[in-house]
């Protein structure tokens, strides 16, 4: 075990460390964060122990530089007991734990020796992450075998996400093959009516599921594949429980790929069927209507959007035969974190964005939901629209006629200062209305325009996204319950 301890007053700490020593322990030491960053770039170290209170460049900062350029080695904050609000912004910036001043020997012993635990924990889970990464090298690049490729890597990173490093590497070298097979593949997948995607899967699966008993269909707004197979491992194990794999179009943002889901229609077809259709959300139920007339459903519908944690707690069979519930906000309410000071420390990184999801799971009030309906004889399909990544690479682009948007745009003459995206010119190919040019972010890339782009690029940086090429975004699962 290798330690290097950043501190201002490391004279003071003698002691302690010569204790450390005595156990076996390697200890370097720094006075400064610049002194401890140059050390970490020369040397390997399995813990960073660093103090708050230093002159230039605080702990805080400091924690910000290193775990931009060394992520995985474990930091823990030395603060004094006054530090409360230090204590919880660290925690966000990833920091591994925190030790309140004076330092007692018993603590670090302690902590290192679950850190020695940990580190027996991701080898065999290491182990486990090689086996996967082979497995997956060997699935084809198609269209199924993509879905197939997503599936695993998610499941194992739900499985091990306590040591989900390994497996994060794995999803990352997909996801750049998964842009590049977007790029050669996208036209072709979308005019291939018998694929499952956000314009085929109401009018393919799920509707003619009316003609056999009321059908209810719940959309959970931006919800990730992985926050789907959670939901369901913790529903009633008496359902008859069915997961189908799907896509979703581009751009995987809500009202292109929310409104695909209810038109049965790519975005280039909904803008000539009803042009301005795009801007937003709020036809989705005319959409449907027509989707139901070109299909020749004749039943009886019912569509609502659920906007709190009440409402869906109260929901319950209005006794049609289809009948859509799209529940919208825990959507709102993330990206509300990235824009209301007081949420922006709970909103972000990965697992706080899960924790916030994980609302519509409280006092299993959705399993009763479930229930409900499956009890007045419903199948209920579950499903999002869209799935989300986390930006860390922001790209300035400049152009005329910008749209909003940090996972893609579109406008004219886009010009763009980075190296994760992709531009798409041939709009009628890819489904696209004639806006231009689009362009897709891709991997942990995000966009920034406009006379405020590097404020932009800090403010939203580590935020949540969608609207891009990943398999985070572009991987969906359908769920089907009934009874047995």
């Amino acid at each position: 075990m290798r330690v290097l301890w950043i501190d201002d007053e490391i004279e003071e700490l003698g002691s302690v460390i010569a204790f450390l020593r005595s156990q076996g322990i390697e200890v370097d030491t720094a006075q400064s964060a610049v002194e401890g960053v140059d050390k970490l770039s020369k040397n390997t170290y399995n813990l960073i122990l660093l103090d708050y209170r230093m002159p230039t460049i605080n702990g805080l900062e400091a924690l910000k530089l290193i775990k931009r350029t060394f992520p995985n080695v474990p930091v823990v904050m030395l603060t004094m007991i006054t530090d409360e609000e230090v204590i919880k912004k660290s925690l966000v910036e990833d920091a591994y734990d925190y030790i309140v001043k004076p330092v007692q020997p018993a603590q670090l012993l302690a902590l290192i020796s679950k850190l020695r635990k940990e580190s027996f924990k991701r080898d065999t889970y290491g182990e486990e992450a090689e086996k996967l990464k082979y497995e997956v090298s060997q699935i084809p690049e198609t269209f199924e075998g993509y879905l197939l490729k997503a599936v695993k890597i998610f499941q194992a990173r739900h499985n091990y996400r306590a040591y989900r490093v390994k497996f994060d590497e794995i999803l990352n070298d997909e996801n750049k093959k998964f842009k590049e097979w977007i790029v050669r593949n996208y036209p072709e997948i979308i005019s291939d009516d018998t694929l499952p995607m956000s314009h085929t899967i109401m009018r393919k699966v799920i509707l003619p599921n009316v003609e056999v008993s009321p059908v209810v269909v719940i959309v959970l707004d931006n919800f990730r594949f992985d926050q789907m197979y959670e939901i369901v491992s913790e529903l009633h194990s008496t359902y008859k429980i069915e997961q189908m794999v799907y896509m979703s179009i581009l751009p995987t943002a809500t009202q292109y790929s929310r409104n695909a889901f209810f038109s049965g229609k790519l975005p280039r077809d909904m803008e000539k069927f009803m042009p301005g259709v795009l801007n937003d959300n709020q036809n989705e139920l005319k959409l449907l209507w027509n989707l139901l007339n070109e299909e020749k459903y004749r039943v009886q519908s019912w569509y609502s959007k659920v906007k709190d944690l009440e409402t869906l707690s109260k929901l319950k069979p209005y006794g049609r035969r289809l009948e859509i519930y799209v529940v919208n906000f825990v959507d709102t309410i993330l990206h509300l974190t990235a824009n209301v000071e007081p949420l922006k420390s709970l909103g972000e990184g990965e697992s706080s964005i899960k924790r916030w999801a994980r609302l519509v799971l409280e006092d299993g009030r959705f399993g009763k939901v479930i229930n409900r309906f499956i009890e007045e004889g419903y199948q209920v399909f579950i499903t999002s629209d869209h799935g989300w990544i986390i930006g860390n690479e922001p790209m300035k682009v400049e152009g005329s006629e910008i749209s909003k948007g940090f996972r893609y745009k579109f406008g004219r003459d886009l010009a763009v200062q980075g190296n994760d995206f992709i531009k798409v010119d041939s709009l009628e190919e890819w489904g696209l209305p004639d806006w231009g040019e689009f362009i897709f972010a891709t991997e942990n890339g995000f966009f920034v325009w406009g006379e405020k782009a590097d404020e932009y690029a800090e403010i939203y940086r580590k935020k949540m996204f969608h609207g891009g090429i990943s398999l985070e975004e572009m991987v969906l699962n359908l769920i089907r319950i009934r009874q047995p």
